[in-house]
């Protein structure tokens, strides 16, 4: 519809130009007003009454276009026609008002500042080359100079109302464009008409026709409804915006120069007070400007200080997080070093948290660790940090403690309140946690050494029975020292072929003979000698270490089981080797993949190779079944190692991913009483949940015959008579050869 009224316009307007008539002239303007209430009635916009005053202003006008042209067909004075034109100025101009006013921001002083500046600009030059040389003609009856200089004031409003149209924020719509363009044509037209220069008629006819055209066209155009929504933001102070109030200034010097170089004439009274509304604006825009700054500071400063706390507080305590934590613990032994002060560390652990999640559920254990986090808070000084490191674990950073003695004080202080219980939603939740403590006498540990060695002392503190406070002192350090320094060694052992695996033989009790071996890595320290497992593979499980020595183990004894079985096939074609994992390397995922590597790289086939893994992997690593399953999907038997120590129960045996257990040494050697028929109760069960059963650790034939008679299928720890596994093998037992190439050990 906007483009067809468009085009149709044009087409009028041209035909008016070819052949002039007062009809065309008066049809186009005519055509605006319905153009205007069509508009409105199609594109029903909320708020419909400044189309409606702009509707009656043009409908004013097109009046006095009529009495202005028709003067003997209305048979009236011709002065009617100013009187239309004038009362257009009101109607148009609070039309647009209240169009402005619905589509500002509700706070948008800089907005109208700037519009009064342009305005004022503007309005100076209207006044000196249009209403000053009206008023100044004395020989004109005043009221004929007070209309003539009517049509000027109008202009200006007109000019400030499109000056703060365009200088308000919001979307640049096209009927925001077709609206402009109607006005600027308008106010053009009039200034040019007010000169009385008769030569731009036809140019006159066409900005105001033109003007009718658009202004019904941005009726018409469904963008309309758009012009009077708000807008929350103010427009921004762009360097176009910049130019517009720098030569809105101007305007003021510029005439006066004028004044003095051409002779132009202008009234210096209103240039000096023109001049000096405007410094006064542009002083109030600065002010607003250096407000906005100072505004926009603060709020940079409020929004850099929520980031700073968001991104070093924990969301659920409110405390320190890990990362800041580790900043003031270094900042604080700076302090040290430099004034000679000590820096203590309290890392306070929460004992089985993990079953009040199971038992309240996660909200109220969240409940729990803030009510802790806020009894550490009101425990220590206002010097002292209290942060959580994440979990159930939180650090109390001490500044400036005087001994080992006074945090011991403390964290026993600490240790009684956090024991107490805590009352959730009407629920008393126990809770008991353990502490480690540590102290840097000089400020001479880094952060993060001074946190290990707090939780090295919480992990002292848990494995000796929990809910207790334990120091790290030169005993606990000498102790780190010595894994830390084994650890090193065992790293570079395992590169320079100081490892080593020996066997021990899995003998089967009915017929006596050997059916397999079961690895044992030893280590040939060069300095200490050949070291047992129990002295290096716990330091090793600590770390990813572990997977190193598994994987390794894993590949050494499949090739040189491989190798023997290609050396005598005879002997060695039927026999099988047991490798124990880690739960480390229990949980990583590449474990499937990495045994069938092995077994292909050695060319075995996997019924040969038995994976072990102890009782508390299964517990301790999530899913275990999963990769258990794999294993024994390819072909791979899985015996659960150490069983008897852990948590399962018997009832369970028929759901282990297993196709063997191994009962522990000290189930097998106990003489408890009962002991024995709970022996006989784990072989009856495992058989019937058709599993085979191995006994660890039997040293005697006394051994071999009671596990005979319980149906016991296979024992380990056998018919090894060299206490030296670097003597080489000696094999007593009459059915069973010696086997020079393997390294036998004994179950000692």
């Amino acid at each position: 519809m906007t483009r067809i009224y468009l085009v149709g316009g044009t087409i009028a307007i041209a035909i008016y130009l070819l052949s002039p008539t007062t009809p065309i002239y008066f049809a186009i303007g005519a055509s605006c007003v319905a153009a205007i209430l069509v508009g409105v009635r199609v594109n029903k916009p909320l708020k419909p009454l400044p189309w409606y005053l702009m509707a009656a202003g043009q409908a004013a006008w097109v009046a006095g276009d009529l009495f202005y042209d028709l003067p003997d067909l209305v048979r009236t004075n011709p002065a009617a026609s100013d009187l239309a034109y004038l009362s257009a100025y009101p109607l148009l101009a609070a039309g647009l008002a209240v169009l402005v006013h619905s589509r500002r921001p509700e706070r948008d002083p800089a907005g109208l500042i700037d519009s009064a500046i342009v305005t004022l600009g503007v309005g100076l030059l209207a006044w000196v080359f249009v209403a000053d040389p009206i008023v100044d003609e004395s020989g004109t009856p005043w009221l004929e100079r007070a209309i003539a200089a009517a049509y000027p004031a109008g202009d200006i409003i007109l000019l400030a109302l499109v000056v703060r149209l365009v200088a308000a924020p919001g979307t640049r719509s096209p009927a925001f464009r077709l609206l402009v363009g109607a006005l600027v044509p308008l106010i053009v037209a009039d200034t040019l008409f007010a000169t009385e220069t008769t030569d731009y008629w036809v140019v006159l006819d066409v900005l105001w026709l033109g003007s009718y055209v658009l202004w019904g066209a941005a009726a018409l155009h469904p963008a309309m409804t758009q012009l009077s929504s708000p807008t929350a933001r103010t427009a921004p102070f762009t360097a176009r915006r910049l130019g517009v109030l720098a030569a809105a200034m101007l305007i003021a010097p510029a005439l006066v120069v004028a004044s003095l170089t051409s002779g132009l004439h202008v009234d210096t009274w209103t240039v000096v007070l023109g001049a000096s509304v405007l410094s006064l604006l542009v002083v109030a825009r600065m002010a607003y400007n250096i407000e906005e700054i100072r505004s926009t500071v603060r709020q940079r400063d409020q929004l850099r200080s929520d980031l700073f706390h968001e991104a070093s507080h924990d969301a659920l305590t409110g405390m320190s997080n890990s990362p800041y934590i580790r900043q003031q613990i270094g900042a604080a032994l700076r302090r040290g070093r430099r004034d000679g002060t000590s820096v203590g560390l309290l890392v306070v652990d929460l004992d089985d948290f993990d079953e009040i999640n199971d038992r309240f559920g996660h909200g109220i254990g969240d409940l729990v660790l803030r009510a802790v986090g806020q009894r550490l808070r009101d425990l220590v000084r206002d010097v002292d940090v209290v942060g959580r490191l994440g979990g159930d674990q939180f650090v109390i950073l001490l500044d400036s403690v005087a001994s080992d003695h006074d945090a011991m004080i403390l964290a026993a202080h600490l240790l009684r309140t956090v024991n107490q219980p805590i009352d959730v939603s009407g629920t008393r939740i126990a809770v008991s946690a353990s502490i480690g403590a540590t102290t840097s006498m000089d400020g001479g540990t880094e952060p993060d050494q001074l946190l290990h060695e707090a939780n090295v002392a919480i992990r002292r503190a848990k494995a000796s029975g929990r809910g207790r406070i334990e120091v790290f002192d030169n005993r606990l350090r000498a102790e780190l020292h010595e894994r830390t320094t084994i650890e090193k060694e065992l790293r570079a052992a395992l590169a320079s072929g100081e490892i080593a695996v020996h066997y021990q033989p899995v003998v089967a009790v009915h017929t006596q003979f050997v059916e397999g071996y079961e690895a044992q890595v030893r280590w040939k320290h060069p300095i200490r000698g050949v070291q047992r497992p129990e002295v290096f593979l716990p330091i090793a499980a600590a770390t990813d270490l572990i997977c190193d020595l598994d994987r390794w183990t894993l590949h050494q004894a499949t090739v040189e089981l491989a190798e023997l079985t290609a050396s005598d096939p005879e002997r060695f074609g039927d026999l099988t080797v047991t490798v124990s994992i880690s739960g480390r390397t229990l949980a990583s995922p590449g474990l499937v993949q990495e045994v069938e590597d092995a077994l292909a790289r050695a060319d075995l086939a996997p019924h040969r190779l038995t994976i072990g893994v102890t009782e508390m992997a299964l517990v301790d690593v999530p899913n275990a079944a999963l990769p258990l399953s794999a294993l024994r999907h390819a072909g791979v038997f899985v015996s659960i190692d150490d069983f008897g120590t852990g948590r399962t129960s018997i009832g369970q045996i028929q759901h282990l991913p297993a196709d063997a257990i191994k009962i522990h040494t000290t189930l097998v050697n106990s003489e408890e009483p009962g002991a024995r028929d709970l022996l006989a109760l784990l072989v009856n069960a495992a058989h019937g949940s058709g599993l085979l059963v191995v006994a660890e650790g039997v040293e005697n034939v006394d051994q071999l015959a009671d596990l005979k008679v319980l149906e016991c299928d296979s024992a380990q720890g056998i018919y090894s008579a060299s206490p030296d596994p670097t003597s080489g093998p000696v094999i007593t037992h009459p059915s069973v050869r010696n086997t020079p190439r393997l390294r036998i050990v004994p179950d000692q």
